[in-house]
């Protein structure tokens, strides 16, 4: 139970707590959420922020109303409360409350040939490049990254180390040398299609922004055809990654540096994947995702001087 006094720094007034609805996106990030709906009938999340987040949370609230007030209606931003600020202490916890966007199931696997899920996937990376905000600070290093939790895997998991070895020396002869040259722009660091609330004919929202900053400009093209692909291969030729990587590759928005080195990307993003599926002991998916490789390098020796599937 949430103490019914958070809700009134909203000025919610909440007839009743929702358990019923799931909500989609990673739990970790929150000590506790839950749906409530108002005697209107409006529904929203409430969430209890960790305190080693605060500043980041606070952040991403900041960019969420930014975007959205710059057009882009997918990014949800956080409501502020009637004092107008977006984290409320109370009784020890920081909360924070953000609409709830109402979607439909994807039918996995089969979406991942849908042709329009791909268009509409690139036409928001599209728009949030137009209205993205001004940010000073480092590039996201997925190298170093990468170099980090290869450290940890040999202390800690060396029985996987012959598969992850062999996608480490790819990165390092194909991504590490050019990675620095490849242009940036904001990102929203964990774009895939779990992480998008779809309605019947587009893109009701765009959830879990933990991880956005500056990044390479093609790196939230890589997170989702690589994530695209693992569900089924064969997708990277004939499915959503197809029409996504045309329209963006029409758009003229991205450098050729940076569709050179799609695939080489893709790979190196596939770390952190492997870093999750570690963490939750996942020995299958980790298995899967060295088959994965296999199937990316082959696809950037198809791809050719243009290093993409397509």
């Amino acid at each position: 139970m949430i103490d019914p006094l958070v809700f009134k720094f909203w000025d919610i007034d909440v007839s009743c707590e929702r358990p019923d609805i799931v909500i989609a996106g990673s739990p970790e990030r929150t000590d506790l959420r839950m749906v409530v709906e108002d005697r209107q009938g409006s529904l929203f999340i409430v969430e209890a922020v960790a305190a080693d987040l605060l500043s980041k949370k606070l952040h991403i609230a900041e960019i969420l109303e930014h975007l959205r007030t710059k057009g882009l209606s997918e990014a949800v931003p956080y409501r502020r409360d009637t004092s107008g600020v977006f984290l409320h202490e109370h009784d020890g916890r920081h909360w924070q409350v953000v609409p709830y966007v109402p979607g439909v199931q994807l039918d996995r696997p089969g979406y991942i040939f849908d042709a329009w899920r791909g268009d509409a996937a690139a036409d928001f990376l599209l728009r949030l490049r137009d209205v993205s905000p001004v940010i000073d600070g480092p590039v996201f290093s997925l190298p170093r990254y990468i170099d980090q939790l290869m450290m940890a895997i040999r202390k800690n998991r060396p029985d996987v180390l012959p598969g992850v070895e062999k996608m480490y020396r790819y990165a390092r002869e194909h991504l590490y040398p050019v990675y620095d040259q490849l242009p940036v722009c904001f990102a929203h660091g964990d774009y895939h299609s779990i992480n998008i609330i779809w309605n019947e004919g587009g893109i009701a929202a765009v959830i879990d922004w933990e991880f956005c900053g500056l990044k390479p400009e093609l790196y939230d093209a890589a997170n989702m055809v690589s994530c695209l692909g693992i569900e089924d291969p064969e997708c990277l030729w004939s499915g959503a990654p197809v029409s996504f990587l045309r329209r963006l590759r029409a758009s003229g928005e991205y450098a050729g540096i940076s569709f050179k080195h799609f695939t080489d990307l893709m790979i190196a993003l596939r770390f952190a994947w492997i870093s999750e599926w570690l963490r939750k002991k996942d020995d299958e998916m980790i298995q899967m995702e060295f088959d994965y490789f296999d199937v990316l390098v082959s696809s950037a020796r198809l791809g050719g001087d243009n290093g993409t599937p397509v």
